[in-house]
């Protein structure tokens, strides 16, 4: 008993060392229950599935460390929660703004993903669309899945509004589309919200990255003929793709540094392309 009790002080005197030490010097890391240091990475909803897998995985191989992954906050986010010290990371599907690393941040890049429309499992027979028949879906031109070769019934559309990434891509990539309300649309505020309003209802379509639906039934469409695929983005023969990286403000824990340079084993690289991604060789930079 009287070795228990001073295991679990000398335990808590541990923890309270290093939590010391990080107030001391700055950095922004929380602590855990037993001493783990607890790493936060808050941000997009678009790489929050692929991030907490490479968390889970990492965790199992580094039980001395806690990764949290918390819902989507956005890009901008998670880099408010970053320079606030509430987060070590920031996952971004987005390049850092001038005056964000004016601050201080910097990002490593560990992968490219695609945006795709996708549709509810009920929609068949409509194997890929255009940017023209994008842009007649979401201006409710054409308002039946029959036009387009699918079965009978309304097309539900599921809209973003910018400056969301995704919508972004689309704007840059089909003329026309940036003009396109959301008006007679339902509108997602986050890109797990979106993948769950399409999957949840019948004949239903929207546009987000394809790791973030990959636990969905949705099905992607492919885009001017080319399906989204890492391959089809390392030949650059599919032309609408966001960037996921990690942002954060130097200089990282021995425990940050760590998760951030396991994005680039060979299995955490395996893992990223099984969702969908291209994988960046090497080393995240920087």
């Amino acid at each position: 008993m009287r070795a228990l009790s001073r295991a679990r002080r000398l335990a808590a005197l541990t923890a309270g060392l290093a939590l010391a030490l990080c107030v001391i010097t700055g950095l922004p890391r929380a602590w855990a229950q037993n001493g783990k240091a607890a790493l936060v990475v808050a941000g997009t909803g678009d790489s929050e599935e692929l991030l907490r897998s490479l968390a889970a995985r990492f965790m199992q191989e580094n039980p001395d460390i806690v990764i949290r992954i918390p819902d989507s906050i956005g890009s901008s986010g998670g880099i408010k929660e970053v320079l606030a010290g509430k987060a070590v990371f920031a996952r971004t599907a987005r390049p850092l703004r001038p005056e964000e690393t004016a601050q201080g941040l910097v990002e490593a890049v560990f992968a490219r993903a695609p945006v795709a429309f996708a549709v509810n499992p009920s929609v068949t027979g409509v194997a890929g669309l255009t940017g023209q028949t994008a842009l007649a879906v979401f201006s409710g031109a054409v308002t039946d899945w029959s036009a387009l070769g699918g079965p009978p019934g309304p097309i539900a559309r599921v809209c973003r509004e910018t400056p969301e990434i995704g919508r972004a891509v689309l704007n840059e990539a089909i003329p026309g589309f940036a003009a396109l309300p959301c008006q007679g649309q339902a509108v997602a505020y986050s890109t797990p919200e979106a993948v769950a309003m399409v999957a949840r209802h019948p004949g239903a379509i929207g546009y987000f990255s394809l790791p973030s639906m990959v636990s969905s039934p949705l099905r992607a469409l492919a885009f001017e003929g080319v399906v989204p695929s890492p391959e089809t983005l390392g030949r650059n023969a599919y032309p609408l793709s966001i960037p996921f990286a990690l942002a954060y403000k130097p200089p990282l824990s021995p425990e940050a540094r760590r998760f951030l340079d396991a994005l680039a084993d060979p299995e955490a690289v395996s893992r990223i392309a099984r969702f969908g991604c291209l994988p960046f060789s090497g080393r995240p930079a920087p």
